[in-house]
């Protein structure tokens, strides 16, 4: 098999994080058919101090820095040593996307292979206690000096791929990890290739886990292994941080969006994993609430005080109150300026909605304006009922169910094809608990209000189910 050329790098950093991060001190060392044909070694002024403990850490300090080169006086060269290559680096991402970034800000497009040995050891040498490059270095007697400086660590990195490329003599592992279509080169250094290769392209919630299985981060998506590795192409401190601690990936299949925002939510409220945001509290709802005015109409209005003598419904936004409103009108021939819509002294001229009860210029008596508010206010009670809303499941012939109680959410379910479930109040036989909160709320009202011609099962019926009985979403 042909010969790679590698160009094996390590650089020190001012310890920022991926964005941010700028070198301190940079090392290139290009292997050829096994044998250094090239070395690069420099300090780097960042331009900025270098914080106390990476002082510590590394030895560089801003005196060593001060008088050394910035990288725009060694970007040519770095560029042209590694041109043909394949990048490896101990971690490969964390030196890649900060080179990367430096490059950027000179308005210079760095892109090379990446091979990271740091999974190649795990993959070639697996069953050692740990995988830092101090550790390999100890476990498998590869000598190391001058420990967390660039030529130090990069010359220990060159012994550690020798050693791996002689227990790949035909690069069959190497050639893996390179192909681009495998998303390799993105993983995390503590997941597997395989294990990524195994997650599904289906709907539901993941979980990012630590090394002992504690949940980092819960998201949700339409395709679990799309967005997975979404995460992995991320280059912000946050992501990177996240990928470095995280050990493995698990899942849940839902089979529906819906119901996927909705365990989200639940489970993060469960977990509150670390590197979730705070689920903040949501802010006071709009309360849709109606009086009689001084005419005797019946009119509606939002407002978001605590305490309303009637309220039908609440929303999260302004907007979706107003959609909301907006087709009520239609539906139910209101006048805009009795809903809310419009604060018109006169007769109404909303600029959407061109037509009118005329009640605003009495064009019908108040009484045959007040029964059409009340089979509107009949359709808002709805939303308040118990019932089902049927969804779609996780396999083909499986449905799945949302269950609403007064209108909150307060469990879900799948049915197969072959339950028994021929009467709504049967949902329970298959229902999984759980535990509303004002997120929650939110997505449903949201749902409620956006979904067109929902059909909700409505449950203490005594009609039994049929097939058209059930909305799929």
């Amino acid at each position: 098999m042909e010969e790679l050329k590698y160009a094996v790098v390590d650089i020190e950093t001012t310890g920022n994080g991926i964005k941010g991060n700028r070198i301190t001190e940079v090392c290139v060392i290009i292997l050829e058919n096994g044998e250094i044909t090239k070395t690069f070694t420099s300090l780097v002024n960042p331009s900025q101090s270098i914080p106390l403990y990476i002082e510590s850490l590394t030895g560089i300090n801003d005196e060593m820095v001060s008088s050394a080169p910035q990288f725009s006086e060694v970007a040519e060269e770095i560029m042209e040593i590694t041109k043909d290559c394949i990048f490896v680096a101990h971690n490969v991402n964390f030196d890649y996307n900060i080179l990367r970034a430096e490059f950027a800000m000179l308005d210079m497009d760095f892109k090379r292979k990446r091979l990271c040995t740091v999974r190649l050891t795990k993959k070639l040498i697996p069953g050692l206690f740990s995988y830092s490059l101090g550790n390999i270095c100890t476990s498998i007697n590869i000598p190391i000096y001058d420990r967390h400086r660039a030529q130090g660590d990069c010359e220990a990195t060159v012994i550690l791929l020798k050693r791996c490329l002689s227990l790949d003599p035909e690069l069959e592992v190497v050639t893996e990890f390179l192909n681009r279509k495998s998303g390799a080169e993105y993983l995390p250094p503590h997941f597997k290739n395989a294990d990524f290769e195994k997650l599904p392209k289906s709907t539901g919630v993941y979980f990012f886990r630590d090394k002992d299985g504690i949940p980092l981060y819960i998201g949700k998506a339409k395709s679990i292994k799309t967005r997975i590795k979404s995460h992995f192409q991320e280059c912000s401190n946050r992501k990177y941080q996240l990928m470095q601690e995280t050990y493995s990936i698990d899942y849940e299949l839902t089979g529906s969006e819906f119901l996927a925002l909705l365990r989200e939510a639940e489970l993060i409220l469960k977990y509150y994993p670390k590197y979730n945001k705070a689920q903040k509290k949501v802010s006071r709802p709009y309360t849709l609430t109606s009086y009689h005015n001084q005419k005797g109409i019946e009119v509606f209005a939002l407002h978001k005080n605590k305490i309303a003598p009637v309220s039908w419904m609440k929303f999260y936004t302004r907007e979706e109150a107003i959609s909301f409103l907006e087709n009520l009108c239609k539906d139910f021939d209101l006048c805009p300026k009795y809903t809310g819509l419009q604060s018109a002294t006169s007769a109404c001229n909303h600029y959407k909605l061109e037509a009118c009860s005329g009640v605003c210029k009495d064009g019908i008596s108040v009484t045959e304006y007040n029964s059409r508010v009340a089979k509107a206010v009949d359709f808002i009670g709805t939303y308040d009922e118990s019932c089902l809303l049927m969804e779609k499941g996780r396999t083909k012939g499986e449905t799945s169910f949302i269950y609403l109680n007064k209108g909150k959410y307060a469990g879900y379910g799948y049915i197969g094809p072959s339950d028994d479930f021929n009467h709504p109040d049967e949902f329970r036989n298959f229902l999984v608990q759980s535990k509303t909160s004002s997120y929650a709320d939110r997505i449903v009202s949201r749902y409620l209000n956006t979904k067109k011609n929902l059909s909700p099962v409505k449950l203490n019926s005594s009609e039994e189910l049929v097939e058209n009985d059930i909305w799929f979403g």
